[in-house]
């Protein structure tokens, strides 16, 4: 079930009337959960059964690892069963390929099915039981704790959240305002234009037939495309987490945001900090700080920079291109790390800002070819398109795509305050004109959109 479909539209707001007929959280906690089910059931059937057993195995470690002194090796053993699923679906395959290409008798496993949102929910449930090592309470209620790990509107691409987040909200009493309710439809309605106004009509009206078929584009339409590409993911991913953060707050929840323009970012660091927040901090919290993080001198803080990284990339797909998009990401950080360790070093100002800037998104948008092409093969075909057959003619792309390129981009680099205060005008008018506001959106969609339902790009990881 799609954010970005009618059925969706139909099926939120009967979950929140459910909701909010009941006074009683248990059952609101029940309600959800069945929803979640509901929700889940739709894609595949038979991806419940592997959700269900990560959620089991990590339920119960929490409990064992609360009660017991040997929490290091129960800690490894944790990690052993949660991600067993996730290697086996997503990387054995991969690994069997290249252990055989050495040694030919070694067997390759087909490629399995990827059961959708595994490797949020995997994370996510890894982190619970770590969280519990560290001091925290496990949840002693099955019940909430699988509505924490099942929570429809960030099961299948996040945001990751921490057992603290939501279990304590599951824990209250919940109560819906006339401002969770704006808000809630405001975040839904910025979600619904960047899916279907923005990422949409980037991927059919640019993308798509270049990366297909390389070669028969200029340089200079490879560039353009590369920057629809990076616009297209920003928006299409984002626009997963408004509604995300949006449905959660129609039912009384708050969430974590996800993004923070992180197309203005002066680093690639600073890039890291800003998008997909929540994998980043997963990542820092569990992978990087326990490895020592940046204390220590000479090469261990760029050792595990380059860790976090490659974790980051390979996250993404068993491909080699997210391995080398990862070491590329890795080593842009640890050359800004060295950078500002040079004696006399001072942040830079003016014109040096504006370079800062101007390299780190330049390095985005060309590594974006990693992380769109189908393997490395196709990476270096759209690598050599692009730094060959440059001419001064224009672009073949529709003027409605050159407009949402431009618009998108305009939109993105507008000061927050800006988006607040539209928000905050929104939260202003009577509840009729909000209904009107996202009938509108909806109208403009069909008549501005490509007409197709498309998958949420993050829905593949």
């Amino acid at each position: 079930m799609l954010f970005s479909t009618f059925d969706y539209f139909l099926f939120l707001p009967l979950v929140a009337v459910a909701h909010w007929l009941v006074r009683d959280s248990r059952v609101q906690t029940w309600i959800i959960l069945v929803a979640s089910a509901i929700f889940y059931l739709a894609w595949n059937p038979l991806d419940s059964l592997v959700l269900l057993g990560v959620g089991t195995a990590a339920f119960f470690f929490g409990r064992w690892m609360h009660s017991t002194e040997k929490k290091t090796p129960l800690a490894w053993a944790a990690a052993a069963v949660i991600l067993g699923p996730l290697f086996f679906y997503k990387y054995v395959h991969f690994l069997g390929e290249n252990i055989h290409a050495l040694w030919p008798v070694f067997p390759v496993l087909p490629r399995q099915h990827l059961p959708i949102g595994i490797s949020f929910y995997s994370f996510q449930a890894l982190a619970y039981v770590l969280d519990v090592r560290r001091g925290e309470k496990p949840e002693p209620s099955p019940v909430k704790f699988a509505t924490f790990l099942c929570f429809f509107p960030h099961l299948v691409a996040g945001p990751i959240l921490r057992a603290s987040n939501l279990l304590g909200q599951l824990a209250a009493e919940r109560n819906i305002t006339r401002d969770d309710v704006g808000q809630g439809l405001c975040r839904i309605g910025v979600g619904l234009g960047k899916k279907l106004l923005i990422a949409d009509v980037l991927r059919v009206g640019m993308i798509d037939s270049v990366f297909t078929d390389p070669a028969q584009f200029t340089g200079l339409e490879v560039l353009v495309a590369l920057y629809a590409y990076t616009l297209q993911i920003y928006a299409d991913f984002s626009g997963y987490t408004d509604f995300a953060i949006g449905s959660s707050r129609l039912l009384g929840f708050r969430i974590p945001e996800n993004f923070n323009r992180p197309y203005q970012a002066l680093s690639v660091a600073n890039y890291w900090r800003r998008w997909h927040i929540t994998l980043s901090d997963w990542v820092r919290d569990y992978v990087y700080y326990p490895m020592g993080g940046s204390r220590g001198g000479g090469w261990i803080p760029y050792r595990n920079t380059m860790a976090t990284l490659l974790i980051l990339g390979a996250w993404h797909g068993a491909n080699w291109t997210f391995i080398v998009y990862g070491v590329l990401h890795g080593v842009a950080v640890g050359l800004n790390r060295w950078w500002k360790k040079r004696p006399g070093w001072t942040e830079p100002a003016g014109l040096g800002v504006a370079w800062r800037w101007l390299l780190t998104f330049q390095f985005i948008v060309l590594a974006r070819i990693l992380f769109r092409a189908d393997d490395l093969a196709h990476a270096g075909t759209v690598t050599g398109a692009l730094l060959s057959r440059w001419s001064l003619d224009l672009p073949r792309f529709s003027p409605h795509a050159w407009a949402v390129l431009a618009l998108g981009y305009a939109a993105h680099f507008t000061p927050v305050s800006w988006a607040a205060a539209l928000r905050d005008q929104f939260l202003k008018l009577p509840a009729v004109a909000w209904g009107l506001a996202l009938a509108g959106l909806g109208w403009l969609c069909t008549r501005l959109g490509v007409g197709d339902s498309l998958a949420f790009i993050y829905y593949a990881f």
